[in-house]
């Protein structure tokens, strides 16, 4: 299964620290009984604080290309800061 942000949300409203999770997004009980029945939605003012209660972090797609490119080239490649070419390559 494809985590989400959903999921990942109604896992921490669920589990040993839901009334903390409650407590940041500024939701009573009522709105949490809400949200898990499928009866209350994200409003848009709350939108990053429930990625952040959910454990996720928004970031770009740039961002995780870049990150891609440097983890398979190396990201403390010595040999390309030395000129001589990336590290591993003849």
């Amino acid at each position: 299964m494809k985590p989400n942000i959903e999921s990942a949300l109604r896992a921490v409203l669920t589990g040993p620290d839901r009334k903390r999770a409650a407590e940041q997004l500024a939701w009573d009980a009522s709105e949490v009984s809400r949200f898990l029945s499928g009866q209350r939605g994200v409003l848009i003012g709350e939108i990053d604080r429930a990625i952040d209660v959910a454990g996720y972090a928004l970031v770009s797609r740039p961002y995780l290309d870049a990150i891609a490119v440097l983890g398979k080239v190396g990201v403390a490649c010595e040999c390309a800061r030395q000129g001589a070419g990336e590290c591993g390559r003849a």
